[in-house]
């Protein structure tokens, strides 16, 4: 490796990986911690409720994000050293996330007004809805942008041990429902306000008013990545969503358990993962060898350990799961042991698709694999779910995130041109 890229590798990006490591350990702990005594306090019957409210916002939320957590960050990364600039994708950014907050707001609360499961669930819906403020009153992308993770990380903590918090001294009983949806609900919206508190700026100094078009051409260029990230809705929120409309909430309590288990996982590789996106953005932007030579030392890194993550969930879900929910959840290590492989596969996912096919211009066709893939689950879950359950819900969801990456592979050996690599 030469020198340039020893040097873009130093302190700033083990800083910001190492830093995230023992910040985002707390900030998927303290839920990880207060988990157990959600499960217990709500009952299977109300936690499932909770998670099927928030299922529905989940769209909403999607709809809102629009794709700019990933290329606006990429063009905030791109753009360093130049305040004018950078100033134009974040205020551009923004006002395009409040309009669709308004549009998503509308057409979640008819949704929720026509279906019927949902309208009876009405008030914890109301209260998921703080996922969608906080979603656009914390900009995330812009810590990201500008690699200041550490930052976002702390926030985060700060933000999560104050929901905890609140859930222990106001979440006592399953009547508790809506207060439980309520807090559980907040924690970008607490996190903004702990930024401003801490005085992490969330906003550049510089304020610069879009126009119509420069909407328009925001919107057009995260258009491909939208659709993309729409599709994985298709075996994401959507499982949830089908298993509590077919099931029932105690499904969808197993199966909320059991993916709560994988995300905590997936931890083991969130961190350095976003801490390389926006130096991967720049090096595939500027020096295509580097970006490669980065992407390879990752590949090493992180595969040996996620898999033996995966390996050890799958051993040991039983008492996990036992000491996670107790006995009335002890169905759900099975629902575990289907999705153990799940880590991997993400893993895998995001180092092609969001790290190199999104920073070397394949959003196009990686919106074509999220689409097929979420098709492929969409046509198989619902014949699934009502024979297994979570299980099969489940097996719905592990074979679409390892159809996810084959498919990626076999793009980019379709497109060798577009990869910049000798």
């Amino acid at each position: 490796m030469n020198a340039t890229l020893t040097r873009l590798l130093r302190r700033p990006l083990v800083g910001d990986a190492l830093s995230l490591y023992a910040v985002q350990g707390l900030n998927f702990l303290v839920p990880l911690l207060l988990l157990p005594y959600l499960l217990r306090v709500l009952s299977p019957q109300g936690y499932g409720a909770v998670v099927f409210a928030q299922s529905l916002i989940g769209y909403g939320v999607i709809l809102t994000e629009f794709g700019f957590n990933l290329t606006a960050a990429r063009d905030i990364s791109v753009a360093r050293g130049d305040p004018g600039a950078i100033a134009r994708v974040y205020w551009t950014t923004t006002a395009a996330k409040l309009g669709l907050l308004l549009v998503s707001g509308c057409l979640l609360g008819i949704v929720a007004a026509l279906v019927p499961a949902f309208r009876s669930e009405w008030p914890l819906v109301a209260a998921s809805g703080l996922l969608l403020a906080g979603n656009v009153a914390l900009p995330q992308w812009y810590f990201q942008g500008e690699e200041r993770l550490r930052d976002i990380a702390i926030v985060q903590a700060v933000s999560k041990c104050l929901v905890s918090a609140s859930a222990v001294l106001l979440v006592r009983s399953p009547r508790d429902t809506f207060a439980a949806a309520l807090i559980l609900s907040s924690p970008q919206l607490i996190g903004a306000g702990v930024a401003v508190c801490l005085r992490k700026r969330i906003a550049p100094a510089q304020f610069y008013l879009p126009t119509l078009e420069d909407l328009a051409g925001a919107l057009r260029r995260s258009a491909h990545l939208f659709l993309a990230i729409v599709s994985t809705t298709l075996y994401l929120d959507t499982n949830t969503l089908i298993l509590g409309l077919v099931c029932g909430h105690r499904e969808v309590a197993l199966y909320s358990v059991a993916n709560r288990l994988v995300s905590a996982t997936r931890m083991v590789s969130i961190p350095i993962t976003q801490a390389v996106f926006p130096r991967a953005s720049y090096l595939f932007a500027t020096q295509r060898e580097q970006a490669w030579e980065l992407m390879r030392r990752l590949a090493r890194l992180l595969f040996p350990v996620v898999g033996l993550a995966c390996l050890a969930l799958a051993l040991f879900a039983p008492p996990i799961v036992k000491i996670v929910g107790g006995a009335s959840y002890a169905d759900a290590a099975w629902v575990v042991r289907i999705m153990a492989p799940v880590p991997l596969f993400v893993v895998t996912a995001t180092l092609l698709s969001q790290t190199i096919m999104v920073n070397i211009g394949l959003a196009k066709p990686l919106a074509r694999i999220y689409l097929t893939v979420g098709a492929v689950n969409l046509a198989i879950l619902p014949a699934l779910a009502a024979r297994f359950g979570a299980d099969g819900a489940a097996a719905c969801l592990s074979t679409a995130e390892a159809l996810g990456p084959l498919l990626m592979i076999w793009t980019l050996a379709r497109h060798k041109d577009a990869l910049g690599y000798r």
